[in-house]
């Protein structure tokens, strides 16, 4: 029997709805997690890990007594990131030295020191050494993360208070080099381009211009091993630990919201519970445009419009997840590509990026998108390739943030904009609502993931 009076409902069903649970659990509130198709993080948000954020997760887990975190790794492939920049191809994913020798050899000018030299030791004999501390400092920086971090505290200096002091010497080159790129504003035009392409991965972000602690991020992202979680299989044995705690999941969407004094009053599901009465109520997913629900600041942002892809014979796309881009798209509208979910190298999910516009229909601009997905394919995978597109475009549930093209230093103290939700339903009403959160990258998390699960963790030492 579904509980009416409820302390929470979680709007958005994923593993970092049940997380977000489970803390509140611990303090004897009613939790109601809502399956709700209409608001959900895309899957390139949350499931692809970094080092760091598998430790947070891992510490998540062990802070709550639960196994399926605790053993995370059991859900976890490690894979390989593919970023075609312009015609280069930068291969990651492996060991933290074996993509920093990559990266270096790709993009050397990352490692120049002041008189012009290449900076960083590349023997292959420091490997181990290397690997052993990179994955050391990301042990120690995630658990303090999860258990101590709040989105003040998460700096620079926190980093790199515990950083080795070989990678922090690496470090300083690869974030001096890229400042001095960013104020080149004629040149470099490559390095920019993967540096606007793994933001936009690792951290949700279309931009170019960085924080120091944005750049450490991305930094330790691409020298990262790299994982893709499966959240169904988590999802599988999380729930009866929810179930059991005390915990509701009901799969069904909200037909109507009412709000009294700005507070939740009353949700209307579409099945035969009807109505329900949270105190508060939480949305985690990407950006919740089907809601009758207003979010603001009204970010600007890139939406993925997704379509398979087959190509005629087998292509030479790995499993992994491959990013295409291109500099004269940097900033336009039509900005990059993710090709995942490879098989046997002859399908293919194509994901393209495109600036959410109001009233934004994907009818209007089908043909260009055909002739971007051609164009990018030819250039970057070769003209000899030949594929056809076999599923209709239709828009997905990624967000990328976006900032304005300049070149001027980010301040080092960003934290994400306060996130302000209105009823919708109501246009003549304009006060913001109490007592409704949101989660997710639309918030302009900083760090993508990694600030999205600080950000829920804090949450909850005031609800």
């Amino acid at each position: 029997m579904l509980e009416k009076n409820v302390d929470m409902a979680v709007i958005g069903h994923n593993y970092l709805s049940y997380l977000f649970g489970f803390d509140l659990l611990s303090k004897k509130q009613k939790i109601l997690i809502l399956d709700d198709e209409r608001i959900k993080y895309g899957g390139l948000f949350g499931r692809q890990l970094s080092e760091l954020e598998r430790v947070f997760l891992k510490t998540w887990g062990e802070d709550n007594k639960l196994e399926p975190l605790i053993n995370i790794d059991r859900f976890l492939s490690q894979q390989d990131v593919h970023f075609y920049i312009n015609k280069t191809k930068l291969v990651l994913g492996a060991s933290p030295f074996e993509n920093l020798y990559e990266l270096s050899r790709k993009f050397p000018n990352f490692f120049l020191a002041i008189d012009g030299e290449f900076g960083v030791d590349l023997d292959t004999e420091k490997k181990e050494s290397f690997d052993v501390e990179f994955l050391s400092f990301c042990h120690r920086m995630g658990r303090n993360a999860c258990r101590f971090s709040n989105l003040q505290n998460l700096s620079i200096d926190t980093f790199l208070n515990h950083c080795p002091v070989e990678l922090k010497k690496i470090f300083t080159l690869f974030k001096e080099n890229i400042r001095r790129m960013i104020l080149d504003t004629s040149n470099h035009w490559d390095y920019k381009s993967l540096i606007y392409g793994a933001k936009s991965f690792y951290q949700s972000r279309m931009s170019i211009a960085s924080s120091d602690l944005e750049i450490f991020h991305l930094f330790h992202c691409l020298i990262s091993p790299f994982y893709l979680l499966n959240e169904d299989k988590i999802i599988e044995e999380i729930l009866p630990l929810f179930e059991s705690r005390g915990g509701q999941l009901k799969r069904t969407h909200v037909r109507e919201w009412k709000f009294y004094k700005r507070s939740p009053w009353s949700l209307e599901l579409a099945s035969f519970e009807g109505i329900i009465h949270p105190a508060r109520v939480a949305l985690l997913g990407g950006l919740p445009e089907k809601l009758p629900l207003k979010v603001r600041p009204d970010n600007k942002c890139y939406k993925n419009v997704v379509s398979s892809v087959k190509f005629y014979e087998q292509s030479h796309l790995s499993k992994g997840v491959h990013i295409l881009v291109r500099d004269n798209r940097i900033g336009t509208d039509q900005s990059l590509i993710v090709l995942d979910n490879i098989s046997d190298q002859s399908m293919a999910r194509a994901q393209q990026f495109v600036l959410k516009r109001k009233g934004q229909k994907i009818d209007f601009f089908k043909s260009s998108l055909r002739d971007w997905l051609s164009d990018d394919l030819h250039y970057v995978l070769g003209e000899k390739i030949q594929y056809e597109a076999v599923e209709e475009f239709h828009f997905g549930d990624e967000v990328f943030i976006s900032e304005p093209l300049n070149f001027f230093e980010r301040s080092n103290i960003h934290l994400p904009k306060k996130t302000k939700i209105y009823d919708s339903a109501n246009p003549l009403y304009k006060s913001k609502l109490d007592n409704v959160f949101y989660f997710g990258p639309y918030k302009d998390a900083q760090l993508g993931l990694l600030t999205a699960m600080v950000d829920i963790k804090e949450a909850q030492q005031f609800l």
